[in-house]
């Protein structure tokens, strides 16, 4: 079996394209892409405007790829920059069989490999903060604000931050919840492990990750662990992976021009693992 991994292609036809491209080229039997897929969406309305860029051109093109490579399963999670609403969506689409969304409270089973997902990253200064948490339960206030979806209400709303962040269980406590899962296994989350080769930024000094993430995967140990969020780590630390214990982690990075993705199989990850810049 062969794994496609691609994640942050934030709506760039460009990626899109160039990852069409790979899976005609490569046919790998499983597609997974790890988060924030979509679009920003519209200024005037960017909650409305990213619901239409999935129903009109994300699930069609799935399904356009998928017509092409019958052999082909799509698996994702959303990411920070998604909308809660956003995933209502895919979760539908899971319902119809047009793709997996891949969650941490059930596991998802392809080819005799499981898959757990998480979605939600620590604080950032970016708008939309549905799937930001505390990174730990006694992790510092965090000064970015933004905006939430209300589903009560059916509108977005401001978010403070002390406010927001409180209601919400941190990413360490919806970690703690997620299901047991049999070997073999691979855990895709959006954000990495913090204090790995995985999460550096330029010009910022210290590491950006996550610490829930970090000790979810070296206490449970999955065959690898696949993640993005931070673009530019691989440019930074000259590396895509990294292990914790006998887990390999990635994270291929992203670029603007040129698509960062990665093929492997899971029989052997470490030997067969091929990056679409730095292989």
């Amino acid at each position: 079996m062969r794994i496609c991994f691609t994640s942050d292609l934030h709506g760039n036809r460009t990626l899109f394209q160039q990852l069409e491209e790979l899976l005609r080229r490569e046919t790998p039997d499983l597609l997974i892409l790890g988060g924030d897929l979509m679009a920003d969406g519209a200024i005037e309305d960017p909650v409305q405007s990213q619901i239409d860029y999935v129903e009109r051109e994300f699930i069609p093109l799935l399904k356009a790829w998928k017509t092409a490579n019958p052999a082909l399963t799509i698996a994702c999670l959303p990411g920070n920059h998604e909308w809660s609403c956003t995933r209502d969506v895919l979760r539908a689409q899971h319902e119809m069989g047009t793709l997996a969304l891949l969650a941490h409270d059930r596991v998802w089973e392809f080819n005799g490999v499981n898959f757990l997902g998480y979605g939600c990253t620590p604080p950032t200064p970016h708008t939309v903060k549905d799937f930001e948490r505390l990174d730990m339960p006694d992790s510092p206030p965090t000064e970015f604000g933004g905006v939430v979806w209300d589903p009560a209400h059916d509108e977005t709303r401001d978010a403070e931050f002390v406010d927001h962040f409180a209601r919400q269980p941190s990413l360490a406590e919806e970690l703690s919840t997620a299901v047991e899962v049999s070997d073999p296994w691979i855990f895709v989350a959006h954000a990495p492990p913090i204090e790995t080769k995985l999460d550096r930024l330029p010009e910022v000094s210290y590491p950006i990750g996550s610490r829930a993430v970090r000790e979810f995967i070296e206490r449970r140990q999955p065959l690898c662990s696949l993640h993005g969020h931070v673009h530019e780590s691989p440019l930074v630390t000259k590396s895509y992976t990294d292990r914790l214990g006998r887990t390999l982690c990635i994270n291929p990075g992203q670029g603007h021009e040129q698509l960062h993705a990665v093929l492997f199989d899971p029989a052997a990850p470490a030997d067969t693992l091929k990056h679409t810049v730095y292989s």
